[in-house]
């Protein structure tokens, strides 16, 4: 997927975390990308009341995963053009009412 904007590759991570909730109960989504030179991995887990879950997840859209991890070098290379900073992780949280 071709990514323009920032608020697209934010759009691309909730769509992951969406992927990843996969229909289940939550009340809290969490990926974690770890950045590195020309890849990205990310680790991801939902909250419901007392429960972590990292399990599961992503059976309707597994090319989602993907786009997710581009999302996270394309904000990689916008925050280094536009600050100067090299960024080598970040951490994106989405809430059931669309906020994040």
């Amino acid at each position: 997927m071709k990514i323009n904007s920032v608020e697209d590759a934010y759009g691309l991570l909730a769509q992951y975390l969406v992927g990843f909730i996969d229909g289940r109960q939550w009340d809290r989504a969490v990926c974690n990308m770890r950045i590195l030179n020309s890849m990205a991995r990310g680790m991801h887990w939902l909250e419901y009341g007392d429960i972590v879950d990292e399990l599961g997840g992503f059976s309707n859209d597994r090319i989602i995963i993907w786009d997710g991890l581009d999302a996270a070098l394309f904000l990689r290379d916008d925050l280094l053009a536009t600050t100067g900073e090299r960024i080598w992780g970040l951490t994106f949280t989405l809430y059931p009412n669309g906020k994040y």
